[in-house]
């Protein structure tokens, strides 16, 4: 046994991963808030379909009755546990109420997912612009006016909205939601990062009036990777509908280890959620109290879990924070050439800030030349030369991002993290597409990455 473990390259690596986790998933490694039984579930309860077992695709015993009282504590009449993420669920949900080359409307910086079964549908994109804050570089609210002039003109019979967004902004889903009702549109809001929301006695999107609301249980939970549950209030027959796709494009071997750490998970912030959120907001007011000026804690409506920090505006570099987080021992969930984001969850409440009090203060101690007129470049708009699902058939080639200028875009460049598109297959890769690119990860990224664009002629 030993011989192998020590030929464990994975095992081997993970166990030196001893960071400050202020990243997904939301359990943090915290050992101490699982049971034995818990943490030791594998390979007992690791299981198939037997004749003494529930199947998660057809419920009729104990998952049931677990999704029965998710719908009474969610106040939804069909809910799904996936096992396979919120990417699961929102494309099941868009296939499901789509048909070929039809459209569906989103907002610009939707994630990834729901451009990836835009192009397998062959659907065609509309767009809604959230505004935008070039003083820390990130979509903001929607318009409820443009939102509603979208809706006017607008062929697409779903709406996917994602409240709060990669960068903690919370829409006004309750606005959106009776214009989508006034034109008869579908709305479908993904609130994966806001899965703790109803814990701590937030609302959800269903309780604003979503047809559909997707939570992502790992992101602030302490539930497991790959945990994600669906919520619709839609009517019967749609429930159907949505039912049958979600089966067709979920595994058929759920994994009854990570439903079981699951409805722990789920339990678990049932029972504590709410105290432990009071916990970690009284902490979070205390240590961002120094830096607020450089933080999205500026908004109103803001996820205060995820604490945007524009150290450019402090005076800071890249280097000198990737350093300093070295010098820390704490990973964040993104880095770029100007701000730094982190991830908190409900079990953080459960650790002092002592670490992260002395990152912020070495930050904001000695500032240095503060370019306070300085403003983050404004994503383009590129023009859309062909729909998304239109550049399979067409001739490709690669070339360096910094000389793409003027190509149409075969593969969308999606940084990840955050993991929504700068530009999509089928639009046109303008200069100002490669300046803003080059401000968010600098030059060598632009002269280093490639992209695939349709050859010319």
């Amino acid at each position: 046994m030993r011989g192998i473990l020590e030929n464990l390259k994975i095992l081997n690596n993970l166990k030196t991963y001893n960071f400050l986790r202020l990243h997904m998933p939301g359990h943090k490694g915290r050992e101490e808030i699982f049971p034995d039984i818990i943490k030791n579930i594998y390979p007992g309860f690791d299981l198939t379909e037997t004749l003494w077992t529930d199947n998660l695709l057809e419920p009729r015993g104990y998952i049931k009755e677990f999704l029965d009282e998710i719908n009474i504590f969610f106040g939804s009449n069909y809910s799904f546990l996936s096992l396979q993420g919120s990417t699961h669920l929102i494309q099941a949900s868009i296939a499901a109420f789509s048909n070929p080359y039809d459209s569906i409307l989103i907002n610009r910086d939707a994630h990834k997912s729901i451009y990836n079964i835009a192009k397998i549908l062959k659907l065609d994109i509309e767009y809604i612009y959230p505004q935008y804050d070039d003083s820390l570089g990130i979509f903001t609210y929607i318009d409820v006016k443009h939102f509603e002039s979208v809706l006017q003109t607008s062929k697409s019979q779903i709406v996917v909205i994602t409240s709060p967004s990669y960068y903690g902004i919370e829409q006004n889903v309750k606005a959106l939601s009776d214009i989508a009702k006034k034109y008869q549109k579908k709305l479908i809001v993904d609130q994966a990062h806001g899965g703790y929301y109803k814990f701590v006695g937030k609302k959800t999107a269903l309780d604003s009036g979503a047809d559909i609301c997707i939570l992502s249980l790992h992101k602030t939970l302490p539930c497991p990777n790959q945990s994600a549950l669906i919520l619709s209030n839609l009517a019967e027959e749609d429930n159907k509908k949505l039912s049958a796709t979600l089966n067709y494009l979920h595994t058929t071997s759920p994994s009854y280890v990570l439903l079981a750490w699951s409805e722990y998970g789920i339990e678990f912030s049932k029972m504590f959620g709410r105290q432990l959120f009071e916990e970690l907001i009284t902490k979070l007011e205390k240590l961002c109290k120094p830096i607020l000026e450089y933080t999205n804690y500026v908004y109103r409506d803001v996820d205060v879990l995820k604490l945007l920090l524009n150290f450019g505006k402090a005076g800071k570099n890249r280097g000198f924070v990737k350093n300093l987080l070295e010098r820390y021992s704490i990973v964040p969930e993104l880095l770029d050439q100007n701000r730094i984001l982190f991830y908190f969850s409900l079990v953080d409440a459960l650790f002092n800030f002592e670490t992260l009090e002395s990152f912020f203060y070495d930050i904001i101690k000695e500032k240095g030349k503060r370019k306070l007129e300085k403003k983050f470049l404004s994503p383009s708009r590129p023009k859309k030369a062909l729909k998304i699902y239109e550049v399979d058939s067409a001739k490709k080639r690669r070339v360096k991002i910094c000389e793409a200028e003027g190509f149409v875009c075969a593969q969308a460049i999606i940084p990840y993290p955050p993991g929504f598109p700068v530009v999509v297959e089928g639009e046109v890769i303008e200069k100002d597409t490669i300046e803003y690119l080059q401000e968010l990860f600098g030059k060598e990224f632009i002269k280093e990455n490639e992209v695939d664009v349709i050859e010319e002629g």
